[in-house]
């Protein structure tokens, strides 16, 4: 995937942005407040509707105007030039349109325009609730398995069925809760399956690339995926859940199946979140996201965009160097930002001789020799 050229129109501090940005590495410098990670946000707008910032889209509408607009103009491996913008409003209104169609899900962009991030807020993947991790393999999955979507959405529609059941305060009985369980338990055990196996080989691929580019660094880490019930008792979820019904009718929650699913991150066995330090979290992060891209590309051929915010402040020059390797093996469209220029080292620049410098100050950019 490359993105070949970005407008944006009224996010945060950019009232009016429009440049064509290198298909390989793009390196974004500007002050703190300057607008480089508005920049970024608008590229992950394009691809899910969301800001990696806030969850509140009016925050990220410059002030005194009433609606934002992101187009870009990107080619995909599989589909070849595509159309995308996103626009969204003060009333909440959030349109998303591909190649001039409106489209209803953001699914569908997200689908042609896949998009990886690393900034402050990241390390609540390794810090945060299991939802984010089950998020690392969901994304993999939306990508690389064709039947996923289709899986998650009959999940999470018979889910919502039974959830609205058990909590609409009438007394439930065995028969109504069965029909809802049985669907639960078609699509949770598919997506349970699809989740272990691409656990396995997401785990066989970090630990290649933290190998190959991290050297001894992270050979201590390690994944456990846990189903969302216990499958040394049930090896069924439909077993479960008939077993466990009395508790979730007493509970009023449907407390079993892969939305309670985990993806434990470790450190010599451990939580990672509960032993490593800071600059610990934020090199396995990397190698996370590393082994995302590399799976894609083994899986697909094609490859996300990647979008670094403040890397020289994020990791030491070792492992800058290792990233850099790393993108110079998988080549991914990469935009990277940094305070200033003396942060971009020559070592970096030398490694990417093809590449595209942009300076940003109070919104306004400007691509630089």
């Amino acid at each position: 995937m490359r993105l070949n050229s970005l407008e944006i129109t009224n996010l945060r501090n950019l009232q009016s942005v429009s440049l064509s940005p290198h298909p390989n590495i793009n390196f974004i410098i500007g002050p703190n407040g300057s607008g480089k990670t508005s920049f970024l946000e608008a590229i992950s707008l394009l691809s899910n509707g969301r800001s990696f910032r806030t969850p509140d889209a009016k925050k990220l509408i410059r002030q005194d105007t009433d609606k934002l607009v992101v187009f870009g103009l990107c080619q995909s491996e599989q589909l070849g030039n595509v159309r995308i913008g996103m626009s969204k409003d003060t009333s909440g209104t959030t349109l998303a349109k591909l190649d001039g169609q409106l489209q209803h899900k953001v699914s569908a962009l997200a689908k042609v325009f896949p998009v990886l991030s690393i900034e402050t807020n990241s390390l609540e993947l390794i810090e945060g609730g299991p939802s984010l991790r089950r998020g690392i393999l969901d994304w993999g999955m939306f990508h690389v398995e064709h039947s996923f979507l289709e899986t998650w959405n009959h999940y999470r529609n018979a889910l919502k069925q039974k959830n609205a059941l058990l909590k609409s305060g009438k007394k439930v009985s065995p028969a109504d809760v069965h029909h809802w369980n049985t669907v639960i338990a078609r699509y949770g055990d598919r997506l349970d399956t699809e989740r272990a196996r691409y656990t396995t080989s997401f785990e066989a691929c970090f630990s290649k690339i933290s190998t190959q580019y991290f050297s001894q660094a992270l050979t201590g880490v390690g994944f456990k995926y846990r189903s969302g019930w216990d499958k040394g008792k049930y090896p069924t979820l439909l077993e479960c859940l008939n077993d466990r019904l009395e508790m979730e009718v007493a509970r009023c929650s449907c407390l079993y199946g892969p939305h309670r699913a985990e993806l434990d991150i470790l450190w010599e066995g451990t939580l990672a979140k509960d032993i490593c330090s800071r600059g610990q979290k934020k090199l396995v992060l990397y190698g996370i996201r590393l082994a995302q891209i590399a799976l894609m590309i083994e899986r697909l051929g094609g490859s996300p965009i990647l979008l670094l915010d403040d890397l020289p402040a994020e990791l030491d020059d070792k492992n800058i160097k290792n990233v850099i390797r790393f993108l110079k093996a998988f080549p991914c469209q990469t935009f990277i930002t940094a305070i200033n220029d003396q942060s971009i080292t020559q070592e970096m620049l030398s490694a990417f001789e093809e590449h595209k410098m942009f300076h940003v100050e109070h919104g306004t950019f400007k691509e630089t020799p």
